[in-house]
């Protein structure tokens, strides 16, 4: 009969057993392969984060990424919280599971570049894709929890869903900087949304158009030779170029002094033959 009791309450005590969270409390911090100050970097966290936690010991949090790892955060520079896992009605979840799938295919394609020591191409991979899907979450101010929810979330089907064209145009383009192209005899410039294509004089085409109330601009480029512009990236911004030199210095927003060699201002787009 004793036997039979403690069965029960072993079983009452796993069903009460809540998940636990932990909240950055530093701008910056460093997530760590292993609990050591000397393991490798795998990537960042900031401020407010929060993410899943699945153990610790006396100095460290140990973390699920959203690769399935099991990495570790120092513990002076986090906190436990209780966390309501709803996903937020503002964010643009599409759009997110959209760019974390970038991230994936980038990431399978860097690992067959990138060499770590003492670990194999499989590990590599796990690395790169925490640290680009980290990386697109973080530019949209989502919290790593939210990662596998926001995966197996499935867009609504709308009935009547009216898209109109407005234009498109084939252009040539020119990678500049971290996710900006210059479209090439133009002085224009498309500052794109987690962008991971480089190179010169790229073949692109740039859809505009209205999807219900929506206005929609997309930088697409071709998948493979001959198979369609079908890897898109949304549009941010225009811009063209106000200035161009070399060793300009500018005064920021924020008060800062910084070196520039390319001065911008939002645009419109206007090119030949770009509306139908």
């Amino acid at each position: 009969m004793k036997n039979y009791i403690l069965q029960i309450i072993l079983i009452i005590s796993c069903s009460l057993y809540s998940q636990e969270y932990i909240q950055i409390i530093k701008p910056d911090i460093n997530i760590r392969m292993l609990p050591s100050t000397s393991s490798p970097i795998v990537g960042h966290a900031f401020a407010e984060e929060i993410y899943i936690m699945n153990g610790e010991n006396n100095n460290w949090y140990s973390v699920l990424l959203p690769s399935g790892e099991t990495r570790w955060i120092y513990k002076r520079l986090a906190k436990k919280v209780n966390f309501n896992d709803e996903l937020k009605s503002n964010w643009n979840l599409a759009q997110i599971q959209e760019d974390i799938k970038l991230a994936t295919d980038q990431a399978n394609q860097d690992a067959n570049e990138e060499i770590i020591d003492d670990l194999n191409k499989v590990q590599i991979n796990n690395i790169l894709f925490d640290r680009y899907v980290l990386i697109v979450l973080q530019d949209y101010g989502v919290s790593p929890v939210y990662y596998q929810l926001i995966i197996d979330y499935v867009k609504p089907k709308i009935q009547n869903q009216i898209r109109e064209s407005i234009a498109e145009h084939m252009v040539s383009v020119s990678h500049i900087d971290y996710d900006l192209f210059k479209i090439d005899d133009y002085n224009f410039y498309i500052e794109t949304r987690r962008c991971f294509k480089l190179g010169n004089s790229l073949d692109a085409m740039i859809y505009m158009y209205y999807e219900d109330d929506y206005f929609v601009q997309k930088l697409c480029f071709e998948i493979g030779y001959g198979k369609g512009f079908e890897n898109c990236y949304n549009i941010k911004n225009i811009y063209s170029s106000v200035l161009e030199e070399s060793n300009l210095v500018v005064l920021t927003t924020d008060g800062k002094m910084k070196k520039s060699n390319l001065i911008l201002k939002e645009s419109q787009l206007e090119l030949p033959n770009l509306d139908y």
